[in-house]
């Protein structure tokens, strides 16, 4: 082959743009696919945490409307089915996140806090699905039980404080092995009473009744 007609094959080869999307559209797709999938996994995870919040809200809310009829022991006070209804109305929330065989993958701590001593105390405390206890050094949020309520002697006032903890799972796990754990709390005062007693006969359970 002479050295004109090589010269000429690469000249032609070089003004040769077939295939050029091609290439360039081999070259973008990881990047598109990876910010696709990226975008869409946030938004699950930005939306399972706004889910978790309401179902702490609502749990907090329904121990809250609690009403004593009959004394501290009497008609009212919250028993360990209670407990489990409040957990499977926060895991109903979650919908459709999975939740698990009777709402396993939703770990929920329940306490109420009275003030009565002059001090913060946690009255009782209650978990469900191996929730960690809440106690006064590991507050949710970092918050301080004295900011939440009126710490004097003879105090009536009291605050139901509960946490929820979820572990999201991705849907596209196949793609994406990746869970977080996800938590969040809320904050109550019991609506119509100074303070809701509980007798819920569980080993996490301190049995405590209102103070008085």
């Amino acid at each position: 082959m002479s050295a004109r007609r090589r010269k000429a094959m690469r000249r032609s080869l070089a003004a040769d743009r077939t295939g050029t999307a091609a290439v360039e559209f081999a070259l973008l797709f990881p990047i598109m696919l990876t910010l696709f999938i990226g975008s869409y996994e946030v938004e699950n995870v930005l939306l399972a945490d706004l889910k978790l919040t309401a179902a702490a809200e609502t749990a907090a809310d329904l121990v809250a409307q609690t009403t004593v009829v009959g004394g501290a022991l009497g008609t009212g006070v919250l028993q360990t089915s209670d407990f489990t209804n409040f957990t499977s109305a926060a895991a109903d929330v979650l919908t459709p996140l999975p939740t698990g065989t009777n709402n396993s993958l939703v770990k929920i701590a329940f306490a109420s806090v009275t003030y009565s001593t002059g001090t913060p105390t946690i009255d009782w405390h209650v978990e469900e699905n191996g929730a960690t206890a809440i106690s006064l050094s590991n507050v949710p949020n970092n918050e301080a039980l004295t900011n939440l309520g009126n710490a004097s002697a003879g105090s009536l006032d009291s605050v139901i404080v509960v946490q929820v903890q979820y572990t999201y799972t991705s849907p596209i796990s196949y793609v994406l092995n990746a869970s977080y754990t996800l938590s969040e709390s809320a904050f109550n005062r019991p609506r119509y009473v100074t303070c809701i007693p509980s007798a819920a006969p569980t080993t996490t359970d301190t049995g405590g009744v209102c103070p008085g």
